[in-house]
């Protein structure tokens, strides 16, 4: 069989849902050897073999970062209110209202079904719903409706939910830093962005249980109000984001670490899209490409880690501290966002969903029909895709870039935080085209 080469590495190894162990009643309509189908139909699939679309690169990058560092020296700051406006949005405090309750209950259900399906379903990522659930479609999905909506993650957090019932007279206090949280993000991160199948059923189950134990190991040892305020990053950057709409991340107080946090999370994603572009297929090949990935992956997560501590500049005030992260706060969603719509993998994953539901663990009960009866795998075509992932990662720049106006005096800390975005803008339009 020719081999089917797709973002410059064999396919067998590809990071996405379309892999040429492929359930046999789909297999006729992708276009598989044995199934009657032309290869070039396969060839053609928007997903095994993605087509480039030719953009000026060098000016495209330019442009973005012109328009984000106007943005950012040119916005008049704002009123700034000495209230820490995420007290009401932070998924450890205080009590939960019944709707809230309710709607934990239904994620706490979803994550046991992600864990379980993920380890004795069907190890198939077409027909298994774990990897649709979280990565593919749960993971940039809640990142979207943080941004957008606001506190989404107070109403869905399953390991607060769990812990509330372990520790049910937690009087532990946040530590005021997020460090913790850096390490563990720096182990997610690599396996989205540098584990060769972290869609693979069995590794997504295996990563949610591991990322549950911690979390809850944590939270018992620690306390469950410290332990989710400084070692669980997806709730902190949840947290942050959803402070975003109604201009609420302008009076946003960063506690110490979260520019190292943001860092290693702009950067860890960053090298994941990039990684599977032709630039690093040189490197895809050799035996020792996992070791190689695994030090490029630190590199870009530290050094990006290292320059938004760099643009933080204390105040006249004793205890409070400015710099990019105001700003970098929107841009960590977007980068989400746009690297899950890389090669249709949020659009497959919703898709899939519906059928999922209805056979989570791919025993063949299509309750609802198969997951793959209306799927298109490219709704928005080539073009229309890339378009819209820059159009994401510029937006959500500009958001940033208004903020940090906003919030920083025109000065020394602002110029530091404007040049900063636009060095990112600049990579992340860069990495998306080449994605």
């Amino acid at each position: 069989m020719p081999e089917i080469r797709g973002e410059g590495k064999p396919l067998q190894n590809f990071h996405s849902f379309f892999k040429l162990r492929r359930p046999r009643r789909y297999a006729a309509q992708m276009g598989y050897p044995g199934t009657g189908v032309p290869m070039t139909a396969a060839l053609a699939h928007p997903v095994t073999a993605h087509p480039h679309v030719e953009i000026p690169l060098g000016a495209t990058a330019v442009a973005a970062a012109i328009v984000v560092l106007i943005v950012a020296l040119a916005v008049p700051t704002g009123g700034v209110s000495k209230a820490d406006p995420g007290t009401a949005t932070y998924s450890w405090h205080g009590s939960l209202s019944l709707p809230q309750v309710v709607a934990r209950t239904v994620a706490v259900v979803g994550l046991a079904l992600a864990i379980l399906a993920g380890r004795v379903g069907v190890d198939d990522e077409l027909e298994n719903i774990a990897p649709a659930l979280s990565l593919g479609a749960g993971l940039p999905l809640l990142f979207l409706a943080a941004l957008l909506v606001g506190p989404i993650w107070r109403w869905l957090d399953p390991w607060d939910a769990t812990a509330r019932l372990l520790l049910r007279d937690d009087r532990s206090e946040p530590p005021g830093h997020v460090w913790p949280a850096v390490a563990v993000a720096l182990a997610a991160l690599w396996f989205i962005s540098v584990y060769p199948q972290p869609l693979d059923p069995r590794a997504v189950g295996t990563a949610l249980a591991v990322y549950s134990v911690v979390t809850l190991g944590g939270c018992v040892a620690l306390g469950r109000i410290r332990w989710l305020a400084s070692g669980e990053p997806l709730g902190l950057l949840l947290t942050w984001v959803a402070l975003t709409p109604r201009r609420r991340l302008v009076s946003w107080r960063p506690p110490r670490g979260a520019e190292a946090l943001l860092g290693v999370s702009v950067g860890g994603l960053l090298f994941g899209a990039f990684r599977r572009t032709e630039l690093w297929s040189g490197v895809a090949v050799l035996p020792t490409a996992l070791l190689y990935s695994t030090a490029a992956f630190l590199l870009a997560g530290t050094t990006t880690a290292g320059l938004f501590m760099l643009a933080v500049h204390k105040t006249s005030s004793r205890d409070s501290r400015v710099g990019v992260a105001y700003g970098i706060v929107p841009v960590v969603a977007g980068i989400v966002l746009a690297v899950g719509l890389a090669l249709n993998r949020l659009f497959t994953s919703v898709q899939l969903l519906p059928g999922l539901v209805g056979d989570p663990l791919g025993r063949g009960w299509d309750v609802l029909g198969p997951s793959t009866q209306w799927l298109d795998p490219a709704p928005l075509g080539t073009v229309g895709l890339l378009v819209l992932q820059l159009c994401v990662v510029v937006v959500v720049h500009v958001v940033g870039a208004v903020v940090v106006g906003r919030r920083l005096e025109r000065g020394t800390a602002r110029t530091a935080a404007a040049l900063t975005l636009t060095a990112v803008v600049a990579t992340s339009v860069a990495v998306v085209s080449l994605h």
